[in-house]
């Protein structure tokens, strides 16, 4: 095999990784945690910009569409990380301006391929995601410590390790160095699978011990600190306070309470405004008014899962238990 072949194979199959972890993550794990949302589009930007290099040497008639998918991705990685380490719970358009220069440089480098400043527009975006890796750690160290904080760690860790091959590749002299990027690249593409695996990632069943300190602390936030009562506390925040994994939160709230975490959110704070509708220190209030101490965001919310949870309306509810008491 010549050296442009085994470099096809290598980069090819780091591409491969990549993809699969990404649709992966995008379209099963995407659900259980935001989180999952980043790193897909991570590993999707890793194999863009890997993928560029199949485009550029094995396919050359389609090298100027190669090279702009391939500055997208690179371009993207580093806000994506970081973005990933800042925002657990989820995307926001005001973080759009990040993605200006992937999508202009990406542009760019179709219209001025084949050109000598192909190699200083992906050396500019190389430099670029060293200063996102550096603001990434940044935000990665004010984080305490816990779960999300350790996946994190390893994803920066992959990141970094990426950076490392495409600067051996912009470094190298020959086309053997070059392949000698992607098999650098493609370790820490299948460290970070290997990783997926030991963390849970990808679970292995339902039946899959739980940690007693996560399902404690879960019992905890909502028996004890009453979490449920914020307003606009949903699976990710809830999540976010605990620096629990959201797939683990939900499976720790199926054990303790056999419901999902939305209907687990609505039946304490259901049972709160029942205690509220029997104090005679609170008759005074409205019933609205109670459904927004406990968390409700709206009216019609609260009707609905007061109905659900006891088939009744506040009002019948709170006559049969006076006329049960009397």
């Amino acid at each position: 095999m010549n050296t442009i072949g085994l470099f096809g194979v290598l980069a090819g199959s780091a591409v491969a990784v990549a993809l699969f972890l990404s649709s992966f993550f995008l379209s099963v794990k995407r659900k259980e945690d935001p989180q999952n949302l980043w790193l897909g589009l991570i590993l999707l930007a890793i194999a863009l910009r890997i993928g560029k290099s199949i485009f550029y040497f094995l396919l050359n008639d389609m090298a100027p569409f190669g090279l702009a998918l391939g500055f997208l991705g690179l371009a993207s990685i580093g806000p994506l990380t970081l973005l990933m380490i800042r925002h657990s719970s989820g995307f926001k358009w005001k973080n759009s301006w990040h993605f200006i220069i992937p999508v202009a440089g990406a542009i760019a480098c179709f219209i001025v391929s084949p050109s000598p400043w192909e190699t200083y527009l992906y050396m500019s975006a190389t430099a670029v995601l060293f200063v996102y890796l550096v603001f990434s750690t940044l935000h990665l160290l004010k984080l305490e410590n816990g779960m999300i904080k350790s996946w994190n760690k390893k994803v920066l860790i992959m990141v970094a390790g990426v950076w490392a091959a495409l600067v051996y590749q912009h470094l190298a002299y020959s086309m053997m160095d070059y392949a000698w990027g992607a098999i650098i690249a493609s370790v820490f593409l299948y460290w970070i699978f290997i990783q997926s695996f030991r963390t849970g990632v990808f679970p292995k069943g339902i039946s899959a011990t739980l940690p007693d300190q996560t399902v404690s602390q879960v019992r905890d936030a909502f028996e004890n600190q009453q979490l449920f009562k914020e307003q606009g506390m949903n699976l990710q925040q809830f999540s976010a306070r605990l620096e629990v994994p959201s797939y683990l939160v939900t499976r720790s709230v199926k054990q303790l309470y056999d419901r999902s975490f939305p209907e687990t959110l609505n039946h304490f704070r259901v049972e709160e405004v029942k205690q509220m509708l029997l104090d005679p220190k609170k008759e005074h209030l409205k019933i609205e008014s109670l459904a927004y101490d406990v968390g409700f965001a709206s009216p019609s919310a609260f009707y609905a899962a007061f109905k659900k949870c006891t088939g009744q309306t506040p009002t019948a509810y709170q006559k049969e238990a006076e006329l049960l008491s009397a």
